[in-house]
């Protein structure tokens, strides 16, 4: 993360300086470099130019000299951490803001030993941080709103989005993705759908939808809250687990009325009648997920999975198994199937 945190430093104009114990590491940082400044850039003569204005430092006290802005993209261990905190509230003057790209450890654990805690600031990526734009904000309470304020104009100098956050454990995207990991973890225990069904029913239901909208604005175009709060309420009393209790947010809307796009406001206010939101909520998401079957990222990546069928061949199995004028006299009959 250090090497693309550095490179995208350097794109946008900023002097960097690298620093590492391991001096392999900086002799090896051009080569991993390139790659993500072409990525950056899209061009290869621009690429170099960015990873050849990255200096490397092999002491700590040079390489803070006249810094700004420290950032911290140590090893995930809490007490290597402070212990560089605590050298660097030394050797960096009060006004240099310093950041930790930590995604577990509390700010407040990790400034422990620190004295001027005020300018200890989380600048947090998501990989790979220079494709995916979000950059969480993390703030202690020692953090003052004005250290918060110029992180949020750092990130933008970027053209990144920050998020700002008080610090909790997750912070926020960890949060929100392990919610999720966790339960999909539990649905593999216990043997509910195979990997690849799981995928594939985030990948091509929620997974459009989160991309396009986010999890509160996705709600509010597809379901009524009081069909969500239903939903939850039956999850909760059906498996007594607390994380599907409906919370006191969802609970004050639908007591409000505010049942998001059918009625005009739910998390968000809109602006438009309700068909017209539908029609142009189907428009982008037929749109993406078109493109997400076209494109077969899946097998794009080098997963090896059995190969899915061909529509085809996938009438003649329904044909072959139902007999070609099979009917129900429930529901729908099929008597062809018609796709050739």
């Amino acid at each position: 993360m250090g090497c693309v945190i550095a490179t995208l430093y350097s794109r946008h104009g900023y002097d960097v300086v690298v620093n590492d114990v391991q001096t392999e590491m900086l002799q090896q940082f051009g080569t991993r470099a390139m790659p993500i400044a072409s990525a950056i850039t899209g061009d290869e003569a621009h690429a170099k130019n960015v990873v050849d204005r990255i200096r490397f430092e092999g002491d700590l006290e040079r390489a803070v000299e006249g810094a700004i802005l420290v950032h911290e993209v140590v090893q995930e261990v809490l007490s290597v951490k402070q212990a560089l905190f605590h050298r660097l509230d030394r050797l960096c003057r009060e006004n240099v803001v310093i950041a930790t790209n930590t995604s577990s450890f509390l700010l407040s654990q990790i400034a422990t030993d620190v004295t001027h805690k005020r300018r200890v600031l989380g600048i947090h990526y998501v990989t790979p941080a220079h494709i995916v734009r979000v950059v969480e904000l993390i703030h202690a309470e020692f953090t003052p709103p004005e250290v918060v304020e110029w992180g949020g104009t750092f990130v933008s100098s970027l053209d990144h989005v920050d998020v700002a956050i008080a610090e909790r454990p997750g912070f926020l995207v960890n949060r929100i993705q392990f919610a999720m990991l966790s339960e999909i973890y539990r649905l593999m225990d216990e043997g509910l759908a195979s990997r690849e069904g799981i995928d594939a029913a985030v990948r091509l239901s929620l997974g459009p939808r989160l991309a396009l909208w986010g999890p509160l604005l996705t709600e509010d175009l597809v379901v009524s809250k009081r069909t969500a709060l239903a939903v939850t309420d039956s999850l909760y009393d059906q498996t007594g687990d607390e994380n599907f209790k409906a919370r006191k947010a969802l609970r004050q809307l639908v007591d409000q009325g505010h049942l998001g796009a059918l009625t005009g406001k739910g998390w968000y206010e809109f602006g438009r009648g309700h068909e017209e939101v539908v029609t142009e909520r189907d428009r982008q998401l037929a749109e993406l997920l078109t493109w997400l079957r076209d494109y077969d990222a899946v097998g794009r990546i080098g997963v090896r999975s059995p190969a899915p069928s061909s529509p085809n061949r996938a009438c003649d199995q329904v044909e072959g198994y139902l007999g070609p004028r099979s009917e129900f006299r429930r529901g729908i009959a099929i008597k062809r199937c018609r796709r050739r």
